[in-house]
C-alpha cells in the first residue's frame, strides 16, 4: 500500500485487522470485508463446509531455495516450525507417535501439513492429541512441559528458540511444493462474482506488489518489525517469498496429499474456489 501499487490500480484499500481467522471468515459471510487472508489448507477446508469463498491472489509462500535446504538450514526461510517441550523426549519427527500437539485452529493447515510430513516419515499420527490453543498459551504450556509439542510462527518461535526449545520439524518448507502460496487473499463469492473488474486490479497489484516485495526484503522484513513492535532486526528475519500467483497444479497437489492421508475424504476440483487469473 504505502508503495502505491494499490493506488495504481484504482484501488482503494484499508487493512482491518481481527484476532483470529474465524472472525475473518465470519466478517466475509457477512459482507463486512470483501478480502481477507486465508491459509491455503484453510480454504480447501472451507470449500468442503460450503463456505462461500473463493482465492483471488497469492500471499505469502515458501521460498524455492528452501526446497533443498536441510532441516537446520530450512530455518533460514520460515518462521513456522513445529517445536518441542523438555520433557517430552522428542528429539525428532520420529519421536512424535502418540505425542499432544497444539495448534491454532484444527482442521487447518497447522495440522494438515504436521499429519502429512508424519506420515510421509512412516510416523503413526492415529494417537495423536491435537489441542486447539494460540500461540502465546501453547508457548507457555511448552515452557511448563504441559505438551508434548506445538506449531509456533514468529515472534512465538523465537521466544522458543530464546528458551532452549528444539525445533523438529518445519511443515510448510516439507509440505507445499517448492515455491507455491501457502497463503491467499480470499474473498466472499457472491463479491467476487459481482465485482470482476475489481478483483482483476487486485491480482495485478498482488502480482506487482509480491515482486516487489522480493526485490526488496530487507525493506519488507523492517516493515512487518515495526508493525509487529519486534525488537529484531532484519537479519534476524527469515528470508521469505511472495508468489506471483496461486498455481491450480500446486494447489491440487495439496488437495491430493491430504486426501491421500485421510484428512480430507475425496477430492474437489480446485477451479471452483480459484478465480480466474488476471491476464
Amino acid at each position: 500500500i504505502e508503495q502505491g501499487i494499490f493506488e495504481d490500480e484504482g484501488l482503494d484499500v484499508e487493512v482491518v485487522e481481527l484476532p483470529d481467522l474465524p472472525a475473518a471468515t465470519a466478517a466475509l459471510q457477512a459482507g463486512k470485508l470483501e478480502l481477507a487472508f486465508v491459509p491455503t489448507i484453510s480454504a480447501l477446508t472451507m470449500a468442503r463446509q460450503n463456505v462461500p469463498i473463493t482465492m483471488i491472489a497469492a500471499a505469502d509462500g515458501i521460498n524455492p531455495a528452501a526446497a533443498d535446504a536441510s532441516l537446520d538450514e530450512q530455518r533460514n526461510y520460515t518462521s513456522v516450525g513445529v517445536y518441542a517441550s523438555k520433557g517430552s523426549g522428542i528429539e525428532s519427527i520420529d519421536d512424535m507417535a502418540g505425542a499432544s500437539i497444539a495448534v491454532p485452529e484444527l482442521k487447518g493447515q497447522p495440522d494438515g501439513t504436521i499429519t502429512s510430513v508424519l506420515h510421509e516419515a512412516g510416523v503413526e499420527t492415529d494417537g495423536i492429541e491435537w489441542l486447539k490453543l494460540g500461540f502465546q498459551p501453547a508457548l507457555d504450556a511448552l515452557k511448563a512441559d504441559q505438551i508434548d509439542a506445538a506449531f509456533l510462527v514468529s515472534p512465538f518461535s523465537l521466544q522458543a528458540d530464546e528458551a532452549g526449545l528444539k525445533r523438529v520439524m518445519n511443515p510448510s518448507v516439507e509440505f507445499f511444493p517448492k515455491g507455491s502460496a501457502t497463503t491467499s487473499w480470499a474473498g466472499n463469492s457472491d463479491w467476487v462474482k459481482k465485482n470482476p473488474e475489481a478483483v482483476k486490479r487486485f491480482q495485478a497489484a498482488m502480482a506487482k506488489a509480491n515482486e516487489w516485495a522480493n526485490d526488496n526484503i530487507d525493506e519488507v522484513k523492517q516493515h512487518a518489525i515495526e508493525r509487529a513492535g519486534l525488537k529484531l532486526t532484519p537479519a534476524d528475519m527469515p528470508q521469505s517469498y511472495w508468489p506471483a500467483a496461486i498455481d491450480p497444479d500446486q494447489l491440487t497437489e495439496v488437495d491430493d496429499k491430504l486426501v491421500a492421508i485421510g484428512f480430507f475424504p475425496k477430492k474437489i476440483d480446485v477451479d471452483t474456489i480459484l478465480a480466474t487469473p488476471a491476464e
